[in-house]
């Protein structure tokens, strides 16, 4: 698949619609900062300052007892992963004892619950990534890496919701600091990617809107920007459920084998209609395909929002995937 085409659909679906705002207290660090008079290898400065919070990056990466002397790109890379999977780890515990303490508050129990679940997708893109830098494949760690980070967001998005206590406080400012250590470690795979092995010639984070144009080109065979063509449905949705159709996308959805074949694509053809459902894609069902009838034709759409009970903006998507999927897009969402 395309790899860039498949970053913008993992952030695109991750279901974090909210603006980000601060923390309610200061950020707390797993670790503290680099004691005085001690000096920062010059090595860990030059692979920081390509990141988005040089100073908790080379703090973390200074007091790694795993980061090997004179460490290659890949090294540093491989040491900020393994860092932020340390405190990812820590976070999980927190959100697990929030929810154990929620007692009758339904707004905490849903909000630790879904912190739970997201942190959980983020440990496993992560451990995606790091399968994926040894071999080379930089384009898709980079991939993987923004989901984990998006799937922290809607963490901490979802906690904002039931901040009702100075413990649900103190989670959501680590969660925010284990997000600064996750951007660090994209931020690199992002310069390893655009400039190469030579730490040297890393630059701060940049986009497009900075005029900075990466390369495209990926070494998988799917074609540039989207759905292979000519795809067969393995299962079609229809209003009326007849002729072996299924009646809503979610029965199809669930029909997908668990863990497939990573390489064979589950098609779903939704015939022309207004579906109001809410359809959840899960981690287990593999590269699963939507098709529609036409923008306007095929239409999904419900009405949840951030300001019904016990909701939140990551359960309120109307279709919410937690796997790889691809939208061809010749058919409408409405919210």
């Amino acid at each position: 698949m395309n790899n860039l085409f498949l970053l913008s659909l993992t952030l695109l679906l991750t279901l974090s619609a909210a603006h980000r705002k601060p923390p309610p207290v200061a950020a707390h660090r797993k670790t503290p900062p680099v004691a005085a008079g001690k000096s920062v290898a010059p090595e860990i400065q030059q692979a920081c300052a390509a990141t988005r919070f040089p100073e908790q990056c080379q703090t973390s990466l200074s007091q790694y007892p795993k980061l090997p002397p004179n460490p290659s790109s890949l090294q540093f890379i491989q040491s900020a992963i393994a860092i932020y999977s340390e405190n990812l780890a820590t976070a999980q515990s927190m959100v697990k004892s929030l929810l154990d303490n929620a007692g009758g508050s339904r707004n905490l129990t849903v909000a630790a619950s879904t912190c739970l679940e997201v942190l959980d997708n983020s440990n496993h893109r992560t451990s995606l990534a790091s399968d994926a830098l040894p071999l080379g494949k930089i384009k898709d760690a980079r991939a993987w890496l923004g989901a984990a980070l998006a799937y922290q967001y809607d963490c901490w998005n979802s906690l904002k919701y039931a901040n009702v206590s100075a413990a649900v406080g103190k989670a959501m400012a680590f969660i925010d600091s284990l997000e600064s250590l996750s951007s660090n470690a994209l931020s690199m795979a992002f310069s390893l990617d655009a400039f190469g092995n030579d730490t040297a010639s890393w630059k701060p984070p940049v986009t497009e809107r900075n005029g900075f144009w990466g390369n495209v080109a990926s070494g998988d065979s799917a074609p540039v920007g989207g759905v292979p063509p000519n795809l067969k449905p393995d299962v079609t949705v229809c209003k009326n459920g007849a002729d072996g159709c299924y009646k809503t996308i979610q029965e199809a959805v669930d029909a997908a084998p668990d863990n497939g074949d990573g390489t064979k694509r589950f098609v779903i053809l939704i015939k022309e209609g207004v579906y109001k459902e809410t359809v959840r894609v899960p981690l287990v069902k593999r590269n699963v395909v939507f098709l529609g009838d036409g923008i306007g034709k095929t239409v999904i759409t419900g009405d949840a929002n951030v300001g019904q009970q016990a909701m939140t903006t990551y359960n309120s998507a109307t279709v919410g995937t937690f796997s790889i999927i691809y939208l061809r897009v010749n058919w409408s969402f409405f919210p």
